[in-house]
């Protein structure tokens, strides 16, 4: 994928955990020449990684896009809980926060 034909594009990260739970983030793809970001705001944008660049998937359906919030690419990233004994300031932060449910 091609991170500056996203630029400018309804975009959704899209993260699922062990549980198949799913929280979906949207905003508007970024791209300023070396790094994409989804850009949400006002709250902080959140940075896709080059090495996440080839996960990016075009949405296929109407019905997907209403799920993703309108976007036209989308992300997943499977997520999973702190191991015991780690810190979370050993990771990088990433301002998006779980939905409670």
């Amino acid at each position: 994928m091609n991170p500056a034909e996203l630029d400018g594009k309804p975009f959704t990260l899209w993260l699922t955990d062990e549980g198949k739970e799913s929280a979906v983030f949207s905003g508007i793809a970024r791209w300023n020449g070396s790094k994409l970001v989804l850009d949400r705001s006002p709250k902080p944008p959140f940075e896709i990684r080059s090495e996440w660049h080839e996960r990016i998937q075009p949405v296929a359906t109407e019905e997907t896009r209403k799920i993703l919030l309108g976007a036209d690419h989308f992300l997943r990233l499977w997520v999973g809980s702190l191991l015991n004994g780690v810190v979370p300031t050993d990771y990088e932060q990433t301002g998006l926060r779980w939905p409670k449910g």
